[in-house]
C-alpha cells in the first residue's frame, strides 16, 4: 500500500512539473489555457485554488481571437486577391477546432475543444480555386499558414469525412490517493473537407452544420460546371 501510494505522489508530482514546464515563458492568458487543459477540474489535488477557464468563457476567448485575426482580409492578401476576383460565389468558410496527435482535448458539457484552431476559407475565381488555412495555438505563440491554388481542372473532388477519436479521463471521487477511481469515455467527433487532386488530398477541419454543407454543395456544383465547359 505504501509503494503504492508513494508511485501515485510521485506521478502527481511529475504531473506538476511538467505543467509548470509548459508555463515557462508564456504570457498569463497562455498560462491560464494550460490550467484548463492540464488540471482537474477545481477541487482536485493539482489544483490548488487556480483560476481558469470554464469550457464556455475559452470558447469565447478562441472567437474573440479569431475576430481579431481578421483573417478573411489576411488570406485575400496573401493570396493577393480583391474582391471583383471571387464573385463566382462566396467563399467556403471553414473553422473548427483542430485536432492532431499532439493536442490538448478537453471535454465537457458534451463538447469537445483543443489547443488548436483552423480557420480556412476556399475562394473561387473564374479561372481558379484558391484555398488559405490558418491555424493557431492556444497555448503558445505558434501558428500555421497554408496557401494553395488549382485550377479547376485538377480539383477531383470535395470529400467530406467524420470519424471518432477515443478519450478515456480518469478521476477520482475522493481526492488523489483514495476513493473511487472513475473512468469515463470521453470520445469526440472529428468533421474534415478534403480538396482531392491527383496524387495528394489537402484537409480542412470544419463544422457539421446545415450552412457548411450549402457552402460545400455551392463549391462542388460550381466545380463541375467549371469542369464541364473546359
Amino acid at each position: 500500500m505504501a509503494s503504492t501510494i508513494a508511485s501515485m505522489i510521485a506521478e502527481k508530482a511529475a504531473e506538476a512539473a511538467l505543467i509548470n514546464n509548459l508555463k515557462k515563458g508564456k504570457t498569463p492568458e497562455q498560462k491560464r489555457v494550460i490550467d484548463f487543459f492540464y488540471l482537474p477540474e477545481k477541487g482536485g489535488c493539482l489544483n490548488r485554488g487556480s483560476s481558469t477557464y470554464t469550457i464556455e468563457e475559452y470558447q469565447k476567448l478562441v472567437a474573440d481571437k479569431c475576430i481579431a485575426l481578421n483573417l478573411q482580409a489576411r488570406a485575400m492578401a496573401k493570396i493577393g486577391l480583391d474582391e471583383s476576383q471571387i464573385q463566382e460565389i462566396p467563399p467556403v468558410c471553414l473553422s473548427a477546432y483542430h485536432f492532431d496527435d499532439d493536442c490538448a482535448v478537453k471535454i465537457s458539457n458534451n463538447q469537445a475543444v483543443s489547443n488548436l484552431y483552423s480557420v480556412s476559407f476556399i475562394f473561387f475565381s473564374a479561372t481558379q480555386i484558391y484555398t488559405y488555412q490558418y491555424i493557431f495555438d492556444m497555448m503558445s505563440d505558434n501558428s500555421w499558414e497554408y496557401t494553395k491554388d488549382f485550377f479547376y481542372s485538377d480539383v477531383t473532388c470535395f470529400s467530406t469525412s467524420k470519424f471518432v477519436k477515443e478519450k478515456i479521463d480518469i478521476s477520482f471521487t475522493k481526492g488523489c490517493f483514495k476513493g473511487t477511481e472513475n473512468i469515463k469515455k470521453n470520445n469526440y467527433v472529428v468533421d474534415v473537407l478534403e480538396l482531392i487532386v491527383p496524387g495528394t488530398s489537402y484537409s480542412f477541419a470544419k463544422r457539421d452544420s446545415a450552412t457548411v454543407e450549402q457552402s460545400i454543395q455551392a463549391a462542388k456544383a460550381m466545380i463541375r460546371e467549371k469542369k464541364q465547359s473546359v
